[in-house]
């Protein structure tokens, strides 16, 4: 039998035991919060973009909702390869965690009344989401087995205009290409001097057949030498990310781009490849140079491309004194000529391009008038602003293979 002493120093050990161990109440507290419907769905919106529907991991598919302390939420989406966190102003009743399925939780926040809902996690981690006389209980996962966040909190941002930055992604994302299996190529190449006030931020792509190059001041922007390739898929949210905003907060940590916008932080994966070279694909001379009106041409492309072939999109391009004629000669559907003024006095010339590639170009451009610098028959093409020549931070050009006809 167990003595008295021993008894009392069993009890005493139980008693130490459940000092040191959580109290039943808080290890059953339930996350619990109450918030603004707008911010919330601001929250989400960005998140059911991210949230990956197809993944082999369920839980990608949902969005995390933690309570941070008594007054803020955060609401977060990861693929894997990017992810969106945003840190919203709340009434917390119950610390906690939760995982949603990010579009359906999206359009149940959409669709409810008035200004302000409250959620509760509540047992098998079902979401009970209430707002007026509406109520919804909706399926969910545990935030345990939500991936690891990346860090915002360790970076330098730095503060820039986010007008300049779309210019460069609008400007160079129609030429990246579209092979995943291309990593090198499926993204673009981001560079900055970080000059202070005066810095110049360069981007380039290319798809192998053309390349975009553009340069624009971002003043206070991050030293980027050498440069860091932005995946596809990443400039796509970046670009989102930008819309309606006139400044953000930008950085880069440990293989990550980091976007900041108000309660928003974006994170982009980056990709681990060699861009290539890109200035041996640039030609440095030409032999000849047409100037021609900027509207004038891109309405003659896609007039003269109604007959090109649907597969090649290939138009002739021919030059004499004066004169740019744009051809087209399709076997299946018949043939388009137009004629041009140009600026240009060199000997005859013809050469071949793909029209596509030419019109998305030029749709890019908002100069008045384009120069296009030209060698020979079987050289690659230079296509620019008129009046963007030998400008640090005001350039943009595009380079386009030519095609045999």
């Amino acid at each position: 039998m167990e003595s008295r002493s021993e008894k009392a120093a069993s009890h005493a050990a139980a008693q130490a035991e459940h000092a040191r161990a959580p109290s039943l109440s808080s290890s059953l507290r339930t996350m619990e919060f109450r918030i603004e419907k707008a911010a919330f769905l601001q929250g989400l919106y960005f998140a059911q973009g991210i949230a990956d529907r197809k993944a082999t991991m369920p839980i990608l598919a949902n969005v995390l909702l933690r309570t941070e302390g008594a007054d803020s939420l955060t609401v977060a989406a990861t693929d894997l390869n990017l992810t969106v966190t945003s840190e919203i102003p709340c009434e917390v009743t119950g610390d906690g965690g939760l995982t949603v399925a990010a579009r359906h939780l999206h359009d149940i926040i959409k669709s409810l009344p008035g200004d302000r809902l409250t959620l509760r996690r509540a047992d098998n981690n079902y979401a009970e989401i209430s707002a007026g006389k509406v109520n919804y209980k909706v399926v969910g996962l545990p935030d345990r087995d939500f991936p690891k966040l990346p860090n915002h909190r360790e970076v330098t941002f730095h503060k820039v205009d986010a007008a300049p930055l779309r210019d460069l992604i609008n400007k160079t994302f129609f030429s990246i290409s579209t092979d995943e299996t291309r990593a090198h190529l499926n993204g673009v190449l981001f560079e900055c001097d970080g000059a202070g006030d005066k810095a110049v931020a360069r981007m380039v792509s290319t798809d192998g057949h053309r390349l975009s190059k553009c340069e624009r001041v971002l003043a206070n922007g991050p030293k980027l030498q050498p440069g860091v390739l932005i995946p596809r898929r990443g400039l796509i949210e970046l670009r989102r990310a930008l819309e309606g905003t006139s400044h953000i907060e930008i950085g880069v940590h440990s293989g990550n781009l980091f976007l900041r916008t108000g309660p928003t932080v974006l994170t982009v994966r980056l990709t681990d490849a060699q861009f290539p070279p890109y200035d041996q694909v640039i030609p440095r001379d030409h032999q000849r140079q047409a100037k021609v009106s900027h509207v004038a041409l891109l309405d003659a492309l896609k007039r003269i491309s109604l007959v090109a072939s649907e597969k090649t999109y290939g138009l002739r391009l021919s030059l004499s004194k004066g004169v740019l004629r744009i051809e087209s000669d399709n076997p299946d559907l018949g043939q388009g000529r137009e004629e041009l003024d140009v600026v240009y006095g060199g000997s005859d010339f013809a050469i071949g391009f793909n029209a596509k590639y030419l019109i998305e170009l030029l749709t890019e451009i908002d100069t008045p008038e384009v120069l296009l610098d030209l060698n020979g028959e079987l050289d690659p093409g230079v296509l620019r602003p008129a009046d963007s020549q030998d400008k640090p931070g005001n350039m943009y050009l595009g380079v386009i293979m030519p095609m045999r006809l």
